[in-house]
């Protein structure tokens, strides 16, 4: 596994492989020749997608030239601590229903294993879903929560930071009033648009500035290219 000085965080705002392809190539290409990553596409479970899941990510490797790298999909969180984690070179935590999700991490105890494996330098790609449960907390989103699900916290990886995905002009209003509301602040990535958090250095990345609330609501466009301090 990486030294902490090289731990980073990747987030997605959503998107296909095309439209995240950016952010993709940054993460796909800090993996060492014929590295290893754990690949999480559990938020698809119960969606007819879940089971091609990992053929879609054999897709995206091959999309980035990258058929050296292996992946391993992970099913049951349960089999994974900490120790296991350390074998492998990065971790892709895919979208779908952030809800369930974030249960499914929390109740496996996978949670504390991922915490454990950033802190020691272990860098950690979240698209959509799995970037908004790395931020403080997780109901920035629209996914229906069929489980009932009351906490809200994320992982708060994020410092104070939330993260809302899939962002378009016409939510401007939604987010300050939620940044003001919750009083913290908020990270809204549209597709196409992703950051890269180093030393709590976020770095914009894509074709789409990425929008950042202030608790005040006060709102500030990062261009792609461009960083701020978390």
């Amino acid at each position: 596994m990486q030294n902490v000085k090289n731990n980073r965080i990747y987030l997605s705002g959503g998107g296909n492989e095309k439209q995240s392809f950016p952010l993709d190539k940054f993460f796909f290409s800090s993996l060492s020749e014929n590295g290893r990553f754990l690949y999480i596409p559990i938020a698809l479970r119960g969606h007819e997608l879940y089971p091609t899941a990992h053929l879609w990510m054999k897709s995206v490797l091959e999309l980035h030239n990258r058929n050296d790298i292996r992946f391993e999909t992970a099913d049951d969180l349960s089999q994974y601590g900490f120790e296991d984690l350390k074998l492998f070179n990065g971790i892709y935590i895919g979208g779908g229903n952030t809800w369930s999700l974030m249960k499914e991490l929390k109740d496996s105890s996978f949670s504390n294993a991922l915490i454990q494996y950033i802190q020691f330098g272990g860098q950690v790609y979240g698209g959509s879903a799995g970037a908004i449960i790395l931020g403080k907390r997780i109901d920035t989103h629209d996914d229906e929560n069929k489980i009932e699900m009351k906490d809200v916290s994320g992982f708060g990886l994020l410092h104070n930071y939330s993260a809302a995905c899939h962002f378009k002009d016409d939510q401007n209003d939604r987010f300050s009033k939620w940044a003001i509301n919750n009083n913290l602040p908020i990270i809204c990535l549209p597709e196409e648009t992703g950051l890269i958090i180093k030393n709590d250095i976020a770095s914009c990345v894509g074709t789409k500035p990425c929008t950042v609330y202030s608790s005040n609501g006060i709102k500030k466009d990062i261009n792609p290219g461009e960083s701020f301090n978390l």
